[in-house]
């Protein structure tokens, strides 16, 4: 069984991230409603870490654990930018046979050029992700 958990970039606007600056923090996923919250949104989101402290996060940073992990035993979430090699025949490669996926969720499950699964993270490298590193995907 996977291990669920979540990740997400603390919002500019916590008391957690005085420094402003585009962090990630790890564990439980909270989504709060809330008539009257400070961006005007309905609902807040937030990351418990499992100790005593809970951070108010960027919603759309928000991205959940594969389950996986890349050829280098780095986690893979949502919205994480692999690096990786073509499998089939068909796919579109550059001069040095990689390119750049990004990994999302369909009703099929985990997918970054197709289904995302043991081979395929075997031969990618997490490089980044949609939210820091927009960049990455052409």
């Amino acid at each position: 069984m996977r291990e669920i958990k979540f990740r997400g970039i603390v919002s500019p606007e916590s008391i957690h991230n005085k420094e402003k600056i585009n962090k990630f923090v790890y564990g439980s996923l909270i989504i709060r409603q809330s008539p009257i919250s400070e961006n005007g949104e309905p609902l807040e989101y937030y990351i418990h870490d499992g100790g005593l402290t809970k951070y108010w996060l960027v919603p759309e940073s928000v991205g959940e654990y594969t389950g996986l992990k890349d050829k280098n035993g780095v986690e893979i979430y949502e919205g994480d930018i692999l690096r990786t090699c073509a499998i089939l025949a068909s796919d579109l490669i550059d001069e040095d046979n990689y390119f750049n996926v990004c990994v999302e969720w369909n009703i099929s499950g985990w997918i970054s050029n197709g289904s995302l699964g043991e081979y395929q993270c075997a031969i990618s490298e997490v490089i980044g992700n949609i939210h820091q590193n927009k960049d990455l995907i052409k």
